[in-house]
């Protein structure tokens, strides 16, 4: 395994394990980013460089997609209330 790979794959496991240990919604959204870009990484690793650029465009539109979502659930518990 190269030195890129081995990188990427930590990058993966700090990011999960962080996304997970944190509660609140907001402060997970740091470890996602974490973990997506190192799922990214080792693709581009293994040489598969289309799949990754496709993957950081989705990666893009999805970290969107998830503020808004997380917006909606505070509009939601505020309303709540």
């Amino acid at each position: 395994m190269n030195a890129l790979l081995l990188a990427s794959l930590a990058a993966c496991v700090v990011g999960t394990v962080s996304a997970v240990l944190r509660r609140d919604p907001i402060q997970k959204l740091p470890g996602i980013a974490l973990a997506k870009s190192g799922m990214i990484g080792a693709v581009a690793a293994e040489g598969y460089l289309d799949v990754a650029a496709a993957g950081a465009a989705m990666e893009a539109v999805g970290t969107i997609m998830f503020c808004v979502y997380l917006i909606r659930i505070e509009e939601v518990r505020s309303h709540g209330e």
